[in-house]
C-alpha cells in the first residue's frame, strides 16, 4: 500500500512538472496576437485622431489661402481670385507653417503646451489650383458674375420700362421685317427686270436692223456692177483697150511727132513724093492727136482707186449695230438674255407669292399698302412669253444665224466674181463697150420676226426709247429713281463717315496673350443688315442660357463705355413748369462697384461695348459695325414707316403712280407700268428710309431716345430731306412714345448677334485689359501682369502627415479605410506619408 503511494506521488510530481511547460507555450503563443492586435488598435486609433486634425487643418488653410483674394479684381469689377502679386503669394506659403502648429503648438518656440499625441508626426502643407477653376473658364467667370448680378438685376426686371419690355417690342416686329425684306426684293427684282428688258431691247433692235444691213450692202453690189459696166461702155475704156492692142503704132507715133530733130520742110517733101506714106503719116498724126494727152499708167491707177472705193466695202462689209461678223452673237446674246429675262420674271412672280404669304401676319398698314403696290404686278409677268416667243421665231425656227452664214459666204462669192471682173478691167481683158455678163444684183435670206411681232417690238421700243408725248419711263420712273437714289446716297455717305474716336486699339502684341483672339474680315455694311440681315426672333432662342446671358449682359453694361459714354444728358421737358431744362453736366458714368469710368482704368475706352458685339481689335471697326448694325434696324424700321404713316405713303404712291401713267401714256399700257410703279416706290421709299435713318443716328449718338415704331409725321427727325425729297410739309415732334436709346440698342443686339461662350470670352478680355490698365494707373504697358488664365477661384488643399506606426502596415490602413467616407480624403503617398485633401472655392 506504502508502495503503491509513492509511486501515485512520483506519477502526480511528474505531471506537475509537465504543466507548467504548457502554460508557458499557452501563454507565449497568446501574447503575440494580443499584442499584434493591440498595437493595430494603436495605430489604428492614431491615424483617426490625426486624420481629423490633418482634414481641419487642410480645410482651414484652403480657407486661408482664398482669403489672400485679388483686392483690385473685387474692388472693379466684383470678382473673386487668389492673388497673382508677389507678396500675396508669400503670405499663403507662410500660412502653411502657421496651420502646421496646430499638431504641435510648441513647435514655433512659443511658450504653449498640450496634449499632443502626434507632436512628433511630420506634418506637410500645401495646396494647387483646381482644374478649371479660372476666371477663364466662361462656366466659372459667369457664375461669378450671376452670383455678382442676381441682386442688382431686380430692378431691371420689375421696371415696366426697361430693357425687358424693349426685347419683347423687338420680337413683335419680326413679321413686318420678314415683309419687308420681300417687299425690299420684289423692289430690287423689279428693276433688274427693267434692266433685263432694256438690254434685251438693245439686242433685239441690233437683229431689227439686219434686213437694212442686207438692203445696203445689195445697193453697194448693184452700185459696183453698174459702175463695171459703165467703165466698159466708157470712151476711156475704148481707148485703153485699143492702145493695148495697138500700143507699138500709138508710140512710134508719139515718138515721131515728139522728135525734136524732125522739121516741116522734110515733111511735106516726103509727103508730096510718097502718097502713101503721105497716107500713113496722117494715120500716125490722128494717134498723136488722140493719145498725146493719154498716160495709160494714170488711167489704170486712177480707174483702180475708182473701182476699189465700191469694191472694199462689200469685201470688208462693216455694219452697226449689226453685220455679217455679229449676227450670229448677236442671236446667241438674245437667247442668254431671253433666259436670263425668263429667269427674272419667274423669280419676281415667285417673289411676289411668298410676299402674299408674308403679308398675312404682318401689321395692316403695311400689308395694306404693299398689296396695293403689287396688284397689276401679275401683268408683267405675262409678257414673258412673248419674249420667248420672239427668240423662238428667230433662232431656231428660223435659223437666222444659219442664214446669215450663208449670206455672208454668198456675198464674198458674188464680190469675187466682181473682183474678177475688175482684175480683166484692168488688164483689158473685156471688150470695150460689150453689155456685163456677171450679176447686177444678189439677194439674202432672212426672216424678219417684225413680220410676227412687230406690235410687241413697237410696244418695247416706247417702254424703252420713250414715246412721241416725250413722257416715257426715261423721262418719269427713271428720273425719279435717279433722284432717289442721289438722295440715299447722301444720306448712306452721311451714316458712312468715318469715325472719330480717341479710343484705343488693341496691340497686337497683347491682342495674342488674350483669351480669344480677335474678329477678322470686313465689317459688313448697314445695308447688309437692312431687312433681313438679322432675325429678331433670336431673342427669345436661348432657352435655359437666356437669363445667364442676359445677366452677363447687364453686368457689362454696367462696368464698360460704349461711343455715348460722357455725351452730355438730352434735354428734358418738366411737366410742372411745361419748361425747357438743360443739364450742362456729363452724364454721370460710374460702373457697379462705384468707379467713374475713364481711360485710366477703361483701355478701351468710349468702345467697350462695341468691342463685345464686333470682336475686332481695330475700335474703329468695332464702332463701324455697331453703328450699322443699328442703322441697318433703324431702316428697316423706317421702310415700315414709309407704309405706316399715313401722309408718306399717299405722297409716295402718288409719284410712282405719276411715272407709272407717264409710262403708259406712251402706248405701252398697264403691262408695263406695275414694274415702273413698284421701282419709283420701292426707290423713295428706300430714300426715305435711309434720310430718315440718317437722323436717328444723330439722334441716338447724343443718347437720345428714337421712336420705335413711328406711325405719325411727328415721329420723324430727318424733316428736311423727306419735305424736299417729296415735297410735303412735316410737322414737329410733339408726344413722346416708345422709344430706344444707343445703349438699348446696343444691349438688344448683344442679345441677339452674340452667343454666351462669345460674349464672356469678351468680356473676359476687357477684364484683362482694364484690370492691367488700372495696375498701371493709366500708363504706357506693352505685357500683361494680370491674365485671366492665371486666376485661381478654387484649391486643393493637402495636409500630408508621417507617423511610425507600431505595426500597422500601410496597406492594411488603406483596406481599414475602404468603404469608408475617410477614403474620399485620405491619399496614400510614399514613404508612409498619408495625405488629407478637401478643395475649397469662392
Amino acid at each position: 500500500m506504502k508502495i503503491m503511494k509513492k509511486i501515485w506521488k512520483k506519477e502526480k510530481k511528474k505531471k506537475r512538472i509537465g504543466s507548467h511547460g504548457i502554460i508557458t507555450v499557452f501563454l507565449t503563443l497568446m501574447m503575440v496576437p494580443v499584442v499584434a492586435i493591440s498595437s493595430v488598435m494603436v495605430d489604428v486609433a492614431r491615424l483617426n485622431l490625426y486624420s481629423s486634425q490633418a482634414v481641419m487643418a487642410a480645410d482651414t488653410y484652403g480657407d486661408a489661402v482664398l482669403s489672400e483674394f485679388d483686392n483690385l479684381l473685387k474692388e472693379l469689377y466684383g470678382l473673386f481670385s487668389v492673388t497673382q502679386n508677389k507678396e500675396g503669394l508669400e503670405a499663403v506659403n507662410k500660412l502653411a507653417d502657421t496651420v502646421g502648429y496646430s499638431f504641435n503648438p510648441v513647435g514655433d518656440g512659443k511658450s504653449l503646451s498640450g496634449f499632443m499625441p502626434y507632436k512628433d508626426a511630420d506634418v506637410k502643407i500645401s495646396y494647387e489650383k483646381v482644374d478649371g477653376a479660372s476666371l477663364s473658364n466662361n462656366n466659372v467667370l459667369m457664375t461669378q458674375i450671376s452670383d455678382f448680378m442676381k441682386y442688382r438685376i431686380v430692378e431691371q426686371v420689375m421696371d415696366e420700362n426697361g430693357i425687358l419690355s424693349s426685347l419683347g417690342e423687338f420680337e413683335t416686329v419680326d413679321d413686318d421685317m420678314d415683309a419687308i425684306k420681300k417687299r425690299k426684293e420684289i423692289s430690287d427684282k423689279s428693276q433688274k427686270a427693267m434692266e433685263d428688258i432694256q438690254d434685251y431691247y438693245d439686242t433685239l433692235k441690233a437683229i431689227a436692223a439686219y434686213p437694212d444691213y442686207l438692203d445696203g450692202l445689195e445697193r453697194r453690189f448693184v452700185a459696183y456692177s453698174d459702175k463695171l459696166e459703165a467703165v466698159v461702155k466708157s470712151e476711156e475704156y475704148e481707148k485703153y483697150t485699143y492702145y493695148l492692142e495697138h500700143q507699138e503704132e500709138i508710140e512710134a507715133a508719139l515718138e515721131m511727132f515728139d522728135s525734136e530733130e524732125e522739121d516741116t520742110d522734110t515733111e511735106s517733101s516726103s509727103s508730096e513724093d510718097d502718097p502713101e506714106d503721105a497716107e500713113k503719116v496722117a494715120d500716125m498724126a490722128d494717134l498723136y492727136d488722140k493719145y498725146k494727152d493719154f498716160d495709160v499708167d494714170e488711167y489704170l491707177d486712177d480707174l483702180e482707186i475708182e473701182l476699189l472705193v465700191y469694191e472694199n466695202p462689200l469685201t470688208d462689209p462693216k455694219g452697226e449695230p449689226i453685220n455679217f461678223d455679229n449676227a450670229g452673237e448677236a442671236i446667241s446674246a438674245l437667247r442668254v438674255q431671253t433666259v436670263m429675262l425668263d429667269n427674272t420674271l419667274k423669280t419676281l412672280k415667285e417673289q411676289v407669292r411668298e410676299l402674299k404669304e408674308h403679308l398675312v401676319d404682318c401689321s395692316d398698314d403695311i400689308r395694306v399698302g404693299i398689296e396695293a403696290e403689287i396688284k397689276d404686278l401679275e401683268d408683267i409677268l405675262k409678257l414673258s412669253d412673248q419674249f420667248q416667243e420672239v427668240y423662238d421665231l428667230i433662232e431656231p425656227t428660223n435659223q437666222d444665224k444659219l442664214k446669215n452664214e450663208r449670206n455672208k459666204s454668198d456675198l464674198a462669192y458674188e464680190v469675187g466674181e466682181l473682183k474678177d471682173v475688175r482684175e480683166k478691167i484692168l488688164s483689158g481683158e473685156i471688150e470695150a463697150g460689150t453689155d456685163r455678163t456677171w450679176k447686177s444684183k444678189v439677194w439674202g435670206q432672212w426672216y424678219d420676226f417684225r413680220d410676227d411681232k412687230g406690235e410687241f417690238y413697237q410696244e418695247l421700243q416706247k417702254f424703252c426709247e420713250g414715246g412721241a408725248s416725250g413722257k416715257g419711263d426715261k423721262d418719269a420712273g427713271d428720273k425719279k429713281i435717279d433722284e432717289a437714289k442721289d438722295a440715299q446716297e447722301k444720306a448712306e455717305e452721311e451714316l458712312n463717315k468715318p469715325e472719330q474716336t480717341e479710343a484705343r486699339n488693341i496691340p497686337e502684341g497683347i491682342a495674342a496673350q488674350l483669351k480669344s483672339g480677335g474678329a477678322t474680315g470686313d465689317v459688313p455694311g448697314f445695308s447688309d443688315y437692312f431687312s433681313g440681315g438679322l432675325s429678331l426672333k433670336n431673342l427669345s432662342a436661348g432657352g435655359e442660357h437666356a437669363l445667364d446671358k442676359f445677366l452677363v449682359t447687364s453686368y457689362d453694361f454696367g462696368m464698360f463705355s460704349s461711343r455715348v459714354t460722357g455725351v452730355k444728358a438730352p434735354k428734358k421737358n418738366s411737366l410742372e413748369t411745361n419748361m425747357t431744362e438743360e443739364k450742362n453736366d456729363s452724364k454721370e458714368d460710374i460702373s457697379l462697384t462705384g468707379y467713374e469710368m475713364s481711360p485710366d482704368i477703361n483701355y478701351l475706352y468710349g468702345a467697350e461695348l462695341e468691342y463685345l458685339l464686333g470682336g475686332y481689335n481695330n475700335s474703329v471697326s468695332n464702332l463701324n459695325k455697331s453703328r450699322n448694325i443699328i442703322c441697318g434696324v433703324r431702316e428697316t424700321m423706317n421702310f415700315a414707316a414709309s407704309y405706316a404713316i399715313t401722309e408718306i405713303n399717299e405722297a409716295i404712291c402718288a409719284v410712282a403712280d405719276t411715272a407709272a401713267t407717264a409710262v403708259a401714256a406712251t402706248g405701252v399700257g398697264a403691262a408695263v407700268a406695275p414694274l415702273v410703279r413698284i421701282s419709283v416706290s420701292g426707290a423713295l421709299r428706300l430714300a426715305f428710309a435711309s434720310i430718315e435713318t440718317a437722323a436717328d443716328w444723330m439722334e441716338l449718338k447724343e443718347r437720345d431716345k428714337v421712336t420705335f415704331m413711328k406711325t405719325e409725321m411727328e415721329d420723324l427727325n430727318g424733316i428736311d430731306g423727306i419735305a424736299s425729297l417729296l415735297h410735303i410739309d412735316i410737322p414737329e415732334s410733339s408726344e413722346d412714345k416708345f422709344g430706344l436709346t444707343y445703349e438699348d440698342y446696343m444691349f438688344v443686339l448683344l442679345c441677339i448677334f452674340t452667343d454666351s461662350n462669345t460674349l464672356t470670352s469678351r468680356t473676359a478680355n476687357l477684364i484683362t485689359l482694364n484690370m492691367n490698365q488700372a495696375k498701371h494707373k493709366g500708363g504706357e504697358w506693352s505685357s500683361l501682369d494680370f491674365k485671366m488664365q492665371d486666376t485661381v477661384t478654387a484649391v486643393k488643399a493637402t495636409c500630408k502627415v508621417k507617423a511610425d506606426f507600431v505595426v500597422l502596415p500601410d496597406n492594411f490602413a488603406e483596406m481599414f479605410y475602404s468603404g469608408t467616407s475617410t477614403e474620399s480624403q485620405i491619399e496614400r503617398l510614399e514613404n508612409h506619408y498619408f495625405g488629407y485633401s478637401v478643395i475649397r472655392g469662392y
